[in-house]
């Protein structure tokens, strides 16, 4: 694999990662509020405060150098 496509890899890696922990902080924070709807509290306020942030292309890049520096000090 040359150090193209190992970057190409890493991107990929960190966009799955990423991609799948907002998935699982929204179908927690989704839960929870159904549990709270059915339980009469009030939540339409707290819906945006909670709610997972999606992620940026800078945060991709950022998971990508962690495992790049993890690929570079396996020595």
């Amino acid at each position: 694999m040359n150090p193209f496509e190992l970057r190409t890899k890493l991107l990929e890696m960190a966009a799955d990662h990423l991609k799948r922990q907002h998935e699982i902080n929204c179908d927690f924070a989704k839960e929870t509020f159904s549990e709270m709807i059915k339980t009469g509290q009030a939540i339409q306020q707290d819906y945006q405060k909670y709610m997972p942030k999606m992620y940026t292309f800078e945060d991709v890049v950022k998971e990508a150098q962690k495992l790049y520096g993890f690929v570079n000090n396996a020595k």
